[in-house]
């Protein structure tokens, strides 16, 4: 069977010509600068702007504390969800950064976080963690067991109901949380509370708010959920430690 070529509709050549005429409009439109591209961001949409880059799309890339949105050259046209590369398998280049900046944020928080370190250590996993939730506490009962298999476990502290109700006061768990992060022994303090014991308070700069950042960029959507190092989501809920260790070392053959 011989497949004739599809003819161009009158229709057809009408839109090709209004998209033709529109992409170069937008070619030859003033361009912003960074600077104002962040500006006029921040005066429209309430996040903070972390920086705009020049992306390879053409666009600029805003990275803000709770994701990251695009932005045509102009300014006119403000892009949000993600961008894929047009190639095979579509990587997901949005993806790609919010992991990319992860990354960092956890290295520079990794001295706050509430850490049980293994002796024979092969892995390291951050546990996004409520003092709240069930399934945490029965993950938290498993900690030597964890350890014995050689994985590190570094706790988030993240209040899955947010930080604050919807009259903006404090919610009871993050001072719970926060007096865990600032206690002289967070481990001690950890273990206490999850024994049914009560943490005496401790004020400090509490990590809390910069951890609850970091689930809310990462996507976290309960506790606990397990991370890698470098922000990739290795189990989203409790999992015994011989499954943890198997996923971890699956990903490892990847």
């Amino acid at each position: 069977m011989n497949l004739k070529p599809l003819k161009k509709t009158r229709l057809g050549v009408a839109i090709a010509a209004t998209i033709a005429f529109s992409f170069s409009s937008f070619a030859l439109a003033q361009v912003e600068s960074k600077a104002s591209i962040s500006q006029k961001f921040q005066q429209l949409v309430p996040f903070e702007v972390v920086e705009v880059n020049e992306h390879v799309s053409g666009l600029y890339e805003i990275v803000t504390a709770t994701g990251i949105f695009y932005s045509s050259k102009d300014g006119k046209f403000l892009f949000s969800g993600s961008l894929h590369a047009f190639e095979n398998g579509l990587p997901n280049l949005t993806e790609a950064k919010k992991r990319q900046v992860a990354s960092g944020v956890i290295a520079k928080l990794k001295n706050t976080l509430v850490t049980y370190k293994s002796p024979n250590e092969k892995h390291e996993v951050l546990v996004f963690f409520d003092s709240t939730c069930g399934y945490c506490r029965k993950m938290h009962n498993d900690i030597r067991r964890y350890n014995a298999m050689g994985i590190t476990v570094h706790y988030a502290l993240y209040p899955r109901s947010g930080l604050t109700d919807r009259q903006g006061n404090p919610i009871p768990g993050v001072a719970q949380l926060s007096s865990v992060a600032c206690s002289s022994n967070p481990q001690f303090a950890m273990n206490t509370l999850m024994q049914g014991g009560d943490v005496a308070p401790a004020q400090c700069e509490s990590p809390v708010p910069m951890h609850y950042q970091l689930g809310q960029w990462l996507g976290v959507k309960g506790t606990p959920a397990v991370y890698d190092m470098g922000g990739n989501l290795v189990v989203p809920g409790y999992a015994p430690a011989e499954r943890l260790l198997q996923s971890l070392e699956m990903r490892g053959q990847l």
